[in-house]
């Protein structure tokens, strides 16, 4: 029987090798699945070290460890900070309750410091301004009386140091979220680290400078005001701690830029490196909706420094479900390791004495799986890249006389083969891109975008698969109907891997050309094709073995990017539900799974063209494919889950006042407004809050109105106006009121009058001043230089200002000077100012029917509520 069934076989084999001269050349689809598997098993592996963190120490760990930071300490101080609700800048517990924890907590590590140090401690209180020159919607940020806890460590012994290490972060939170990640773990760590410096029997050679914000999460007011700070002055560099998450690891994503050593301190001083040049172009690039204190420090300050985060899978940043008990201890202690081990080096760093002499180029810089970092200068980079690309380009027709040779063929005959390959793989990959982005584009249209929210692995079936299916489908169908006799297939195979290659190459020279320093993740993957090719060559493409070969040089590039696809995904897919509502958020996502699955895949699918039975595996691919299209429209698709993945909302209800400019009264109303986040709102509480019956865009609102006469919390938010809804309810409870008292005008010449005012109000205000039509703006007390103008109004200037107050809630004094026509009267109207006041501290002020409005939105919404006020007069 068993002679009988081996005969079978063999006789099937030879009826194969009569049909396909190549039959011997081929191997079994079982290949494909294997290799698959190994893929698959190798990302899990990379997945077990990307989440893996150090144990974390407790206080029973500290006589055994000392010098090491000790998480539980780090947490218990979390357990403090976070006890009194959200730590709203201009209320009580910011104000007051936060400063005074900060106060006594430092006071106490002070007491118990080694006398080898000497400390400064003080309360800043500052007021000030800045200006973010955005395109669109510049903003002039004004504060008064924000409020920073600053602590200096010095050596006791010896004469004051020239030179300071600053470490910053902010305490204050945003409105109804305890801030326990954004940034409390950044401010117990830095508390933490402040204590172990204490404790080291011998002093620093450079003062070490700790500032605690009180102002960062509106506009960044608190890191500008210790820009003013007297200590500013000697700082020669910093380190910013911020978070977007409430776990993970904090990756490094901003250096320099052009102070390259502090990549090598980065290199030899930190336990557990988490960094790559790739997020700070993408940072920098405004694809994060988000700024940090490093920009004022660097733009504003003029200091180089580093910028740590933590940013794994956010879904709850800012959100009331950033609390104390998503904080793992093991992330407190990860953090703490890296920046005590990097803030001790650079205290001694002897480049900090001179640092002007250490300026130099950007660095390119990345960890490979949290192991090692890999650092070099971007002039090194242009050079590693060009000589890579040009050893790609050698090797490959340097192979094709070992092909001709091995396949007794001319070397024409190959290099013609190898053109035809490179057009097939070029619109393989063409159609793969394309393909993915299409299916983008349809899921949003279909109302599926997001699908893969909180089910991340739709993205493998929706967007990775329908790329893997062109790459896989270009090279089998040439194989099967362009039939080529005097060329082996496995030659074939080769070419194809080979022009895939050059690809590569070309994608390395053009991104190097243009100065893009995340080119290095191109450069992997030539190198160790590189690599592998070289071998092959050695062992002269031996049928089946240069197989393994190249399969082996595959693997660290294949870990590699799975790393990187996880740092990727888990960054960038909880921002996708707070970003652009207008526009497509699975188009980003796309992009992404499209970078991941070339760099990984396309050396992998060819091979599929020279299974016996490659129709197999793409079925199997396109049925993954159906099943995710089908999976991503039923409830497992949809998006939000309650606690672990919300969806966004934010609701105001506005108080509006309209005056003419004789003082009347012309128009006051209330309403609820809902300011859209993601491509869902209002769609997900339309048919569950019965109030949205009466909701409506806001349609001519924005014609009729400067700026539709919404009290937006940030100018940019006048940017989603025609997908905004609003309905109409009653007057909110406001305390205190907004008070906005007219001082007066003058004369400054025949052409410039000058308006004061004085206004008293809520932490949080702002103000939109536009000069009516042939009037313009000269000067104003905001700042030195009026700057440019936003979004226009009706033909009118629109200026925004952005003011909040501390502990000093004094009234705040103002005036503008505005330009018109000489021979003007006084009289007659020339500006338009619009003031808001947001009650953001005192959650009481909601009366019961804005309440019931937002208990009526869904569980998994995470809802920021509360009322704002508009007065808008023309002067």
């Amino acid at each position: 029987m068993f002679k009988s069934y081996r005969d079978r076989l063999r006789l099937k084999a030879d009826r194969a090798a009569e049909l396909d001269g190549s039959y011997g050349q081929t191997i079994s689809v079982m290949w494909s699945f294997a290799i698959t598997a190994a893929v698959i098993g190798l990302y899990f592996l990379v997945y077990l070290n990307w989440s893996s963190l150090p144990t974390a120490l407790t206080t029973s760990d500290q006589a055994g460890n000392p010098g090491r930071f000790i998480a539980q300490v780090a947490k218990e101080n979390l357990v403090t900070l976070t006890s009194r609700g959200p730590r709203v800048a201009g209320g009580d517990i910011n104000e007051v309750f936060t400063v005074n924890f900060l106060r006594s907590t430092i006071e106490n590590i002070i007491a118990g410091a080694n006398p080898a140090h000497k400390f400064e401690l003080e309360v800043q209180q500052q007021d000030g301004n800045m200006f973010f020159a955005y395109e669109l919607y510049p903003m002039t940020s004004v504060y008064q009386g924000v409020q920073n806890v600053v602590v200096k460590l010095t050596p006791a012994a010896g004469p004051e140091p020239e030179n300071y290490l600053m470490i910053g972060t902010h305490f204050d939170s945003v409105a109804q979220s305890p801030g326990a990640g954004d940034a409390g773990t950044m401010v117990v760590v830095m508390l933490e680290i402040l204590r172990q410096l204490s404790l080291d029997s011998t002093a620093y050679q450079h003062g070490v400078v700790f500032v605690f914000n009180g102002f960062e999460e509106n506009a960044l007011q608190g890191a500008h005001a210790f820009t003013q700070h007297r200590w500013w002055e000697r700082i020669r560099t910093f380190i910013n701690l911020d978070s977007s998450s409430s776990g993970g690891r904090e990756v490094m994503f901003q250096a320099g830029p052009y102070y390259s050593f502090l990549m090598e301190y980065y290199r030899d001083h930190v336990s557990y490196p988490f960094c790559t040049a790739a997020a700070e172009e993408l940072f920098q690039e405004g694809l994060v909706p988000s700024r940090t204190d490093y920009q004022v420090y660097n733009e504003e300050g003029g200091r180089p420094g580093m910028d740590f985060a933590h940013s794994t899978w956010g879904y709850l940043y800012h959100t009331q479900y950033d609390a104390l008990d998503t904080v793992p201890m093991e992330t407190l202690q990860h953090t703490g390791d890296n920046i005590l081990g990097l803030v001790r080096a650079l205290a001694n760093a002897p480049e900090l004495a001179n640092i002007e002499e250490h300026k130099g180029s950007k660095a390119i810089f990345f960890d490979f799986l949290n192991w090692f970092l890999i650092y070099y200068p971007d002039w090194a980079g242009i050079i590693i890249n060009a000589v890579m690309a040009a050893l790609g380009i050698a090797l490959i027709f340097g192979s094709f006389f070992i092909l001709a040779g091995n396949d007794d063929v001319s070397y024409g005959r190959i290099v013609g083969q190898f053109f035809i390959n490179l057009g097939v793989q070029l619109i393989s990959v063409a159609l793969g891109i394309g393909f993915s982005l299409v299916m983008a584009v349809i899921m949003n249209a279909a109302c599926g975008a997001l699908s893969w929210f909180t089910e991340v692995w739709l993205i493998f079936g929706l967007y990775m698969c329908p790329f893997i299916i062109c790459t896989v489908l270009g090279p089998v169908l040439l194989i099967r109907f362009y039939k080529v006799e005097d060329v082996l297939l496995q030659t074939r195979i080769m070419l194809f891997l080979m022009a895939q290659q050059i690809i590569f190459i070309a994608i390395l020279v053009a991104m190097t050309g243009l100065e893009i320093r995340s080119a290095f993740m191109f450069t992997i993957v030539v190198v160790f094709f590189n690599a592998s090719t070289i071998v092959n060559m050695i062992i002269r493409f031996r049928q089946f073995h240069w197989i393994y070969v190249h399969l082996i040089g595959q693997i660290i590039p294949i870990a590699y990017y799975s790393s990187t696809s996880l740092t990727l995904f888990s960054t960038f897919i909880p921002l996708q539900n707070r970003g652009n509502a207008e526009a497509n958020p699975d188009m980003l996502i796309a992009l992404f799974a499209i970078e991941i699955v070339l760099m990984i895949a396309t050396f992998l699918t060819p091979l599929v063209a020279m299974m016996r039975k490659p129709f197999v595996y793409f079925g199997f691919v396109v049925a993954f494919w159906v099943i995710s299209i089908i999976v991503s429209v039923t409830p497992v698709g949809f998006p939000y889950r309650a606690e672990t993945s919300p969806q966004r909302y934010y609701v105001f209800h506005l108080d509006r006042n309209f005056y003419e400019f004789g003082g009347e009264l012309r128009k006051s109303d209330s309403h609820f407004y809902i300011h859209p986040f993601d491509v869902y709102s209002p769609d997900t509480i339309v048919d569950t809050v019965p109030e949205m019956e009466r909701a409506t865009l806001l349609g001519d609102e924005c014609d009729r109105e400067l700026y539709c006469g919404i009290p937006y919390y940030q100018n940019t938010y006048h940017a989603r106006r025609n997908i905004a809804w609003w309905l109409p309810a009653n007057k909110p409870a406001l305390d205190p009121p907004v008070i906005l008292e007219f001082l007066g005008k003058e004369s400054v010449d025949v052409n410039a009058t000058r308006y004061d005012f004085s206004m008293q109000g809520p932490s949080h205000m702002s103000f939109y001043v536009s000069p009516l039509a042939g009037f313009r703006m000269l000067a104003w007390s905001f700042s030195s230089d009026v700057p440019h103008s936003g979004v226009p109004w009706n033909g009118q200037d629109v200026h925004y200002v952005n003011f909040v107050h501390g502990n000093d809630y004094s009234p705040h004094e103002f005036w503008v000077v505005i330009g018109h026509p000489a021979g003007k009267p006084l009289t007659e109207p020339s500006l338009i100012l619009n003031v808001v006041g947001h009650y953001l501290n005192n959650g009481a002020t909601r009366t019961g029917e804005f309440q019931q409005f937002v208990d009526g939105f869904p569980d998994y919404a995470h809802v920021v509520a509360y009322p704002s006020y508009l007065e808008s007069r023309v002067f």
